[in-house]
């Protein structure tokens, strides 16, 4: 026993010196530094209605492609688009940018409602009914919806998404089937006076010449000196309003329409 006592000692120092080896030789593993570059999503909405450029979405000629035209916006940089729509049932959406520095604003760029091949091929989407289109530049992010229709004579009032603005066109106005978008347009040409509603518009495929009978709902509650404003494509005009509750109303031979109260 005392003879085998050495080499059972000497059988336990090899061990734990072979431990102690292997810890001293194991990696240490340290948390991986994670670098995110996923750009933190801007806040929607959020620029004041007022200080918001004026945009707008109107059919082309063929009712195949939408116009946007923009103004008042920054004069440098770029604004990149997102456009989604629902077309036969089906999602569809269009991605652009426009360069705002590049000419005199307002600047129109045409947005095709379908694809296009590498070869140039052009394959129109069917049944579109509206969407929504995003803008981004600088810091800020702005979205709206629009709806697009078919002009029927016999049920000739159209309305934007939110059923607050209509549109109640003459039977004879429009040939049938003629496209019109209707939208909450992004921000509006300068006006004093306080925005209670709008502004909203209304954009065919062919211009109305016959005046039309437009309504927008007003927020509940007392309404001091209501009055709608259309604009002309130049200036802002005052029009006769009619208040009737909480909707106000008016003949019309513009296309874009805000008001204004005490």
């Amino acid at each position: 026993m005392k003879k085998s006592l050495p080499l059972i000692l000497g059988g336990i120092v090899l061990i734990l010196g072979v431990v102690i080896f292997l810890i001293a030789k194991k990696p240490t593993t340290k948390s991986p530094l994670v670098t995110d570059n996923t750009p933190l999503d801007l806040p929607l909405n959020t620029l004041p209605l007022a200080e918001r450029p004026f945009i707008t979405l109107s059919p082309d000629a063929t009712g195949r492609s939408l116009d946007i035209a923009i103004s008042g916006a920054p004069k440098e940089g770029s604004m990149e688009y997102e456009m989604i729509y629902n077309a036969s049932g089906k999602q569809e959406g269009a991605l652009g940018s426009i360069f705002l520095g590049s000419e005199k604003q307002p600047i129109t760029k045409s947005i095709l409602l379908g694809s296009k091949s590498g070869g140039g091929k052009v394959t129109y989407h069917e049944g579109v009914t509206g969407g929504s289109i995003t803008v981004t530049y600088g810091e800020t992010r702005l979205k709206e919806s629009w709806n697009y229709l078919h002009f029927d004579p016999s049920d000739p009032t159209i309305g934007s998404t939110d059923a607050r603005f209509s549109v109640l066109f003459p039977k004879t106005a429009l040939k049938k089937d003629t496209v019109i978008i209707t939208m909450k347009t992004f921000g509006y040409p300068a006006l004093e006076g306080k925005v209670i509603s709008g502004p909203y518009g209304y954009f065919p495929q062919t211009p109305v010449k016959v005046p039309v009978s437009i309504s927008l709902k007003l927020p509940a509650g007392e309404h001091l000196n209501p009055t709608i404003f259309e604009w002309n494509g130049s200036a802002w005009k005052k029009l006769t309003t009619k208040l009737a509750g909480d909707t106000v109303s008016s003949p019309s031979t513009g296309s874009v329409f805000l008001v204004t109260a005490e």
